[in-house]
């Protein structure tokens, strides 16, 4: 499982900076009432496309149910669209996490692929789900 510690959190965020800055890497915090309670990003992975953008996102438990993960992907996709060459965004999930599946079904993403990954908790399956939506798509919804 991974380790969300003060040095982990602290050695994540001094590289946000960088990553922001030669546009490979877009990391946002969700605030509600004021207090942070999750974060965001828009990034390209090693092995993906040029023209494809990867959305993450991770709430506390505390703050699920309420439309954040949705309203956030979904601002998300719209900056993705609007940087240059950037033709199709992505949602990568571990399949038996249904809640993350959840929101790519409900802003029109379809299912893209299922490729092998790593087991990093015990309620992962060892297969990511990846969805897809096309730019040209988005815009005629």
């Amino acid at each position: 499982m991974g380790e969300h510690s003060r040095a982990k959190t602290a050695e994540f965020l001094a590289g946000r900076a960088e990553l922001w800055a030669n546009g490979r890497d877009f990391t946002y915090a969700i605030v509600l009432d004021g207090a942070i309670v999750g974060a965001c990003g828009l990034f390209r992975r090693e092995d993906t496309p040029d023209e494809v953008r990867e959305i993450g996102y991770w709430l506390h438990p505390a703050a699920t149910g309420r439309g954040l993960a949705t309203r956030t992907a979904r601002a998300l996709a719209d900056e993705a669209f609007r940087l240059p060459g950037v033709e199709a965004v992505e949602i990568v999930h571990d399949p038996a996490n249904r809640a993350s599946g959840a929101v790519p079904a409900r802003l029109g993403f379809t299912e893209h692929l299922r490729r092998p990954a790593e087991v990093l908790a015990p309620a992962e399956t060892g297969e990511e789900l990846v969805w897809r939506l096309t730019k040209e798509r988005a815009s005629a919804q």
